[in-house]
């Protein structure tokens, strides 16, 4: 509910101008902090879909590992298919 102004309405006027001016200063604001939020949002996937490929590969390393000890040992005994 409005308050009765019982000050000069130039006064009035001046500080609803004032407030607009301040309201479309904090707008522009929130804006830019939320484009550069977007941005950081962006550089973050990036990041995790590199890291994903990273973990990927590791695993796929790992599961070779077993596989290239046992040819390793293979072909040093001289039963390898190439030995």
């Amino acid at each position: 509910m409005a308050e009765p102004t019982t000050g000069d309405p130039q006064t009035t006027d001046g500080e609803v101008a004032r407030l607009r001016e301040e309201n479309l200063r904090l707008r522009d604001l929130l804006i830019a902090k939320d484009a550069e939020l977007g941005s950081l949002k962006g550089q973050v996937a990036a990041l995790e879909a590199g890291t994903a490929r990273l973990l990927n590969l590791v695993g796929r390393i790992r599961s070779m590992v077993p596989g290239l000890v046992w040819l390793a040992l293979a072909r040093l005994r001289g039963r390898g298919p190439q030995g």
